[in-house]
């Protein structure tokens, strides 16, 4: 059974694995905070929220298996959001074209407010990203 787990002892993991997987290469220090999966003690993948000005948030993700995409994981992270810290607004991006990623952004309420050029580092090349926003008051999650 997949578990969410926020404790202490999971932020290094679950940070160091999405700033790998979701291609964030720019510091965001310490300060995140952080949701993860794990089944089994093995981590499955997790979300970090970043660079919070008081109203807006960056959500950055990634995963194992969609298996951690379920309607209750995903109440989690915007009841964080928009409850627990009142952000007005939640800011992501992914690879442009990248379907699954994009398929989840959509499919969560997410809307896509344009590409950036050239803005992510994959792979040692700099490629276009996709921004989606969400504010709080179009959420269906909270």
């Amino acid at each position: 059974m997949i578990e969410v787990v926020t404790d202490e002892k999971w932020k290094k993991p679950i940070g160091d694995y999405v700033k790998k997987h979701a291609h964030i290469h720019h510091s965001i220090n310490d300060w995140y905070s952080y949701l993860g999966f794990v089944e089994n003690n093995e981590l499955l993948g997790g979300f970090l929220f970043s660079d919070w000005d008081g109203y807006n948030i960056w959500v950055h993700l990634a995963l194992k298996t969609p298996r951690c995409c379920t309607r209750r994981n995903v109440q989690y992270v915007f009841n964080y959001c928009f409850n627990q810290i009142k952000c007005g607004r939640m800011t992501a991006m992914c690879i442009n074209g990248y379907k699954r990623n994009e398929r989840l952004l959509k499919g969560t309420g997410f809307v896509k407010e344009g590409i950036i050029r050239k803005a992510m580092k994959v792979d040692g090349k700099y490629i276009d990203g996709a921004l989606y926003g969400m504010l709080r008051e179009e959420c269906k999650w909270v």
